[in-house]
């Protein structure tokens, strides 16, 4: 995910007439650094925990396999996979907004990757650019670079992934539970992995459960609203008219969303924030050419992964029936 900062006008004026500025400032590393040394350590930590309910066939089994930790803290390790995976397919999508910035020069931070104390143990990553793209061109190859870097990621994950997960049956009557989405491009791999049923129940393996959150960031920063990847790319092809009615259009249908995926909020959450925040894109110095075929063609490749990696409800509560 990248965020904009706009320059004021002045900034522009100057920046646009050639005048000599100040040297950029260099390149902060601690705290980056400290950020990702925290998201490693939480991450680790859910793959742990993960791994442990992979391996586990029953409750017993898990509180002894978490008890063992106290005894035993190299137990921890066992999260690896996942928190590598996790973590390489997020540095992967920020580096290829970080590394397109410094091809064209523009100011940006390092990826800061952001830890969560709970659940997939991060809430992703962000960079931040701090000054103007020049033109249509730069805004849209900065924007498309991360989804393509971190996709080309999540292929090989999901590939590994499911060829170590395994069926997973419901042996009591009824279980209510939680049942995490699946993205098109899951449910087609599902289908070579686990064929004959087509509503198996998959016991994910933590790389495959790396694939999947890097299936829905991939998606939501796809999204064609505000700063977002896909509202870089969107104000890149349609300008800033066509990029506003996009995002208001993004905003009712995520709010539309979220009452369909009733009790749970599903994205309503993150709509408010987007509105808060603010929908509007910075324009850059000049606001053309407009794109040729060649990034057209790769706009459309981003709108295939966006279809692909798009789960319309991530998460809800259901009651599983056992099967005999």
């Amino acid at each position: 995910m990248s965020w904009d900062f706009p320059l004021s006008s002045k900034n522009k004026v100057a920046f646009s007439s050639g005048l000599e500025l100040a040297p950029p400032p260099r390149t902060r590393i601690v705290l980056p650094v400290l950020f990702f040394i925290a998201t490693f350590f939480t991450t680790l930590l859910a793959g742990f925990w993960i791994q442990v309910n992979f391996d586990s066939s029953n409750q017993q089994e898990i509180w002894s396999r978490l008890s063992r930790l106290l005894t035993n803290p190299f137990d921890i390790l066992n999260g690896l996979p996942y928190s590598c995976t996790i973590l390489a397919i997020l540095l992967a999508h920020e580096m290829g907004h970080y590394l397109t910035c410094q091809y064209y020069k523009i100011r940006a931070t390092l990826p800061y990757m952001l830890p969560a104390p709970f659940a997939f143990g991060t809430f992703g990553a962000v960079i931040k650019i701090k000054s103007a793209f020049k033109n249509r061109h730069q805004l849209f190859d900065v924007g498309i670079a991360g989804p393509l870097s971190g996709f080309a990621i999540v292929i090989p994950a999901l590939i590994i992934g499911l060829r170590h997960s395994r069926e997973f049956v419901y042996t009591s009557s009824t279980i209510s539970t939680l049942e995490f989405g699946e993205p098109l491009l899951f449910q087609l791999a599902t289908r070579l992995f686990f064929p004959g049923d087509p509503n198996v129940d998959i016991h994910l393996h933590p790389i495959g459960w790396a694939a999947w959150f890097g299936m829905l960031a991939t998606s939501i920063n796809l999204l064609p609203i505000g700063q977002l990847d896909g509202g870089h790319i969107v104000y890149a092809i349609f300008g800033r008219r066509g990029h506003q009615l996009i995002s208001y259009g993004t905003l009712a249908s995520l709010i539309l969303i979220s009452l369909y995926s009733w009790p749970m909020l599903g994205y309503l959450v993150f709509a408010l924030i987007l509105f808060f925040l603010g929908l509007r894109h910075p324009s850059p110095d000049i606001d053309f050419p407009s794109l040729g075929k060649g990034r057209l063609c790769i706009a459309l490749v981003g709108l295939i992964i966006f279809l692909l990696t798009l789960i319309l409800v991530p998460v809800r509560f259901i009651d599983h029936v056992g099967r005999l």
